[in-house]
């Protein structure tokens, strides 16, 4: 199945807005969510299941879900409420993480002293998992080669099979088919090939 980045995204009921990025884990190398921006509703980010998607192509991503219903799904990002006494934002984000591994809230763990409370924002996503966005750059063992486009997954599993690679020039672009198999690991910031600048260019283009 093919999962485009910055497509349309195709509810029951019309255009629901377009695909902002994938949540997978890396080391499964399995997508579990579809990022979708939404046309409607304050232009909000929410979190589409893999099971909820039909059918992928170049340009749209097809779920099996109503414009309201699309709506109503889970937040991509949400807010957590913590003491600013003595915390800096990673302390905010490391409790963050703490709460949701333990189940204990915020109100349940001590601070020295009083303080104000802030609200800071983390992504809604499993632990294990990371979120890959449209145009994360894509670097071969030599250098940068280009930006993720596409993924390829299994249809039954969510498992990803290839990635498309976007090579832009000021006239013209490519589109390379990298295995996963080729993929050295997939971070955040970046995906890194086992592969040169010169063995990209080998590759199968579409």
């Amino acid at each position: 199945m093919d999962i485009p980045l910055d497509a349309h995204v195709r509810c029951l009921d019309g255009v629901g807005g377009e695909s902002a990025a994938v949540v997978l884990n890396p080391v499964t190398m399995v997508v579990s969510y579809i990022v979708v921006k939404t046309k409607e509703h304050g232009h909000k980010e929410v979190l589409v299941p893999m099971t909820f998607v039909t059918d992928g192509s170049v340009k749209e991503i097809g779920v099996k879900c109503t414009l309201e219903e699309l709506g109503q799904l889970d937040p991509f990002m949400k807010q957590v409420r913590v003491k600013s006494q003595g915390l800096d934002k990673m302390d905010a984000q490391a409790l963050a993480g703490a709460e949701s591994q333990s189940g204990v809230g915020f109100e349940d763990f001590s601070f020295g002293g009083t303080g104000s409370t802030e609200l800071v924002e983390r992504e809604a996503i499993p632990e294990t998992d990371l979120t890959v966005r449209a145009g994360t750059p894509v670097l071969a063992t030599d250098g940068q080669v280009g930006q993720v486009d596409r993924f390829f997954v299994a249809a039954d599993s969510g498992e990803i099979q290839q990635i498309v690679l976007l090579e832009k020039h000021l006239l013209s672009k490519k589109d390379f088919v990298v295995s996963v198999d080729q993929i050295d690991r997939i971070g955040e910031e970046a995906i890194r090939l086992k592969l040169s600048k010169h063995e990209v260019e080998q590759l199968p283009r579409v």
